[in-house]
């Protein structure tokens, strides 16, 4: 209840974000599933993912922000294969104003991600590039001076990769392309982000 009530005071007092106040944000997704089989003819299965996103943002006008985006991402199954991801972006948002500290914003962002997959035995399977583009929108709450809240509504990207297979003296490449409407968030499924502002 202590909380509720220093986020509803702080929201009376926020103010629109002008020109030269930073930002430092993060996001973090975590997913686990495991599936139990009776039948003793399948083993168990588990898998796990976790992705971090720390980005660091700049309003050089009233209520319009640029951000250079740094995420991790790593993969699991059967603790037998692993898959890391490291990536960078660049995205731009702008923000109106609704009610007092709560604002809508649209962006765009593009960025590139780098992932492999990695065998317990420590041979590299595979190797991909991957180049993202995306619009997106959805809603901030400014909870006080130094706090904001952000939250995902909608997102459209599409995304341009290539893929090296390297595992068992294997060569093959392939390419691949991708086109997404989503409302899970704008750039790896970050639908929810919280931001320090100074």
């Amino acid at each position: 209840m202590l909380l509720i009530a220093f986020m509803a005071m702080g929201a009376l007092f926020a103010q629109a974000q002008t020109k030269g106040t930073n930002t430092l944000g993060l996001g973090v997704n975590l997913f686990t599933s495991k599936s139990n089989y009776n039948d003793q003819t399948q083993s168990d299965q588990k898998s796990t993912s976790q992705a971090y996103n720390l980005s660091f943002g700049h309003f050089f006008k009233d209520n319009q922000k640029l951000s250079l985006n740094l995420q991790h991402q790593r993969q699991s199954y059967n603790n037998v294969e692993n898959v890391k991801g490291y990536g960078v972006g660049l995205s731009y948002q702008k923000y109106y104003p609704i009610f007092k500290s709560f604002y809508g914003f649209a962006g765009g962002s593009g960025g590139y991600m780098f992932s492999k997959n990695t065998q317990n035995n420590g041979d590299v399977g595979w190797k991909s590039d991957t180049y993202s583009a995306a619009a997106f929108g959805g809603l901030s709450w400014f909870v006080s001076k130094r706090i904001a809240l952000e939250v995902d509504l909608l997102s459209v990207g599409s995304h341009f990769g290539t893929t090296k297979n390297t595992g068992s003296g294997s060569g093959n490449s392939s390419k691949f392309t991708a086109f997404n409407l989503s409302t899970a968030g704008a750039a790896g499924n970050f639908g929810f982000r919280v931001h320090i502002l100074f």
